[in-house]
């Protein structure tokens, strides 16, 4: 739906930016009715099989539609101004089912002779793969402001207004704007506020100043746990000792021999001479 407004030269500047307008997506029926309103009767718009046999995987959408929806979307911003110039470069193929949206800026500005002024529209369109479908370029002329419309309308001159005129009214405006108030630096502090004054009448005295809590006890540390007593040693164990006992009557008899073989074989020991005197 059109907004009742109207856009004037004074109050566009370079690199504003249009809302973008989102198209549902274009269908058959939209490509029917394009066709029979241009009387553009393309096969490859309308003709499936045709269009197959062609080398496409469906038919096409027509790329008018597209510059269609960039005119759309100026007409609606620059409401009210005169159209000059329009248009458009192709850039890719419009397929049913995609969603168009399209876009712009202003891209110039210009102060012309008796008193006409003139800005630049850059418009595209993208689909829903932000591919760039179709690209252009629009020119409108505008009133100056308000006064100008009425006075134009009214049959008199246009109002006549250079570019130097209109930075030195813009100087003036932006000093006649009360300053704003700056803002703390943000490491500075504010100023305390200041003590409410107490009303007056006779004021009731301080009560008894309570005594002063005690502050809590420290936390008790916790216990240290017990040192485990160290391991005691286990004593050495003590080496078996064989108890000795008689041995066997063989072999007591086996050593009696033995000693008597060893008395044998000693030599006859020599009288000595006590021995001999009681002899």
């Amino acid at each position: 739906m059109l907004t009742a407004r109207q856009l004037y030269f004074e109050a566009v500047k370079v690199g504003d930016e249009l809302p973008p307008l989102v198209k549902p997506p274009v269908d058959r029926l939209q490509i029917a009715r394009y066709v029979a309103a241009a009387q553009d009767w393309n096969p490859l718009y309308i003709d499936e099989p045709h269009a197959k046999n062609a080398g496409f995987p469906s038919a096409l959408g027509p790329g008018m539609i597209a510059m269609g929806f960039l005119a759309e979307l100026a007409a609606e911003w620059v409401r009210g101004a005169r159209l000059r110039k329009f248009q458009a470069r192709f850039v890719k193929i419009v397929w049913p089912g995609d969603v168009l949206t399209a876009r712009g800026r202003v891209v110039d500005r210009r102060f012309e002779e008796n008193g006409r002024y003139a800005i630049d529209l850059e418009l595209w369109a993208e689909n829903q793969r932000g591919e760039l479908v179709v690209k252009g370029l629009a020119t409108f002329q505008l009133y100056y402001s308000a006064d100008d419309e009425a006075r134009q309308r009214q049959g008199q001159p246009p109002l006549v207004v250079t570019r130097q005129e209109e930075e030195v009214r813009l100087a003036k405006l932006s000093r006649a704007m009360p300053a704003r108030p700056a803002a703390p630096a943000p490491g500075r502090t504010l100023a305390p506020p200041r003590p409410i004054a107490p009303p007056p009448g006779p004021q009731p005295g301080p009560g008894p100043v309570p005594h002063a809590a005690k502050p809590p006890p420290p936390p008790a540390k916790p216990a240290k746990a017990a040192a485990k007593p160290p391991a005691r040693a286990r004593p050495a164990p003590k080496k078996k000792v064989k108890a000795k006992g008689r041995p066997h009557p063989a072999k007591r008899a086996a050593r009696k021999e033995k000693a008597s073989r060893a008395r044998a074989r000693r030599p006859a020991k020599k009288p000595s001479a006590s021995q001999k005197r009681r002899r």
